[in-house]
């Protein structure tokens, strides 16, 4: 079951570990089944679900200094993978940032509008599929002209790396591994 084999990982192993060894492979290899149609799109969503929950309660139960800078966590309008974001989330929060988490499918004005409601010092969006999507360009974009100057634009996700030609003039930070967001953070 998986609940259960994901819960004895977090016991046995710490958190960053645990994302990068256990939690990324698992959904990497959830994505390859269901695309070689070896698991059905039910379960291929309880699975999700799974993860989801799993995830959500490791940033939950993250203790997070008061004085801790502020991290906005989502992705943008048409990006409905939120578990990207999610294992972005519980990353920042064990690095002890304070994440408010706002998940998927969000308009930029949105996202921008929460970085200014917490005086976010970055915003974090992943991006996973389609990974030449002209409409996520223009988000990213109108975001970053939304966000003021000193508020740090991150972008990670499968697709992420796809966009970095068409945003290098935007100061915008592509990441390509959880390690790669750690080191940026820190």
């Amino acid at each position: 079951d998986l609940e259960i084999a994901l819960n004895r990982a977090a016991v046995e192993l710490n958190q960053i570990t645990l994302l990068v060894e256990v939690v990324v492979p698992v959904i990497h290899k959830i994505g390859e089944l269901w695309s070689a149609g070896t698991i059905k799109i039910f379960q291929e969503h309880a699975a999700s679900s799974v993860l989801r929950t799993f995830l959500g309660d490791l940033l939950r139960f993250t203790e997070i200094q008061v004085s801790a800078p502020n991290l906005i966590v989502a992705t943008p309008t048409g990006q409905h993978h939120e578990l990207g974001a999610l294992i972005v989330a519980v990353a920042a929060a064990h690095e002890g940032w304070r994440v408010t988490y706002l998940g998927a499918n969000l308009p930029s004005e949105e996202i921008a509008g929460a970085a200014g409601l917490v005086n976010a010092k970055v915003v974090c969006l992943s991006l996973v599929f389609p990974a030449d999507d002209h409409r996520n360009i223009l988000e990213v974009k109108k975001l970053r002209r939304y966000l003021p100057e000193s508020t740090r634009l991150i972008i990670g996700g499968k697709a992420a790396g796809m966009y970095g030609v068409h945003l290098e003039e935007y100061d915008v930070e592509i990441i390509q591994s959880i390690p790669d967001l750690i080191k940026s953070l820190r």
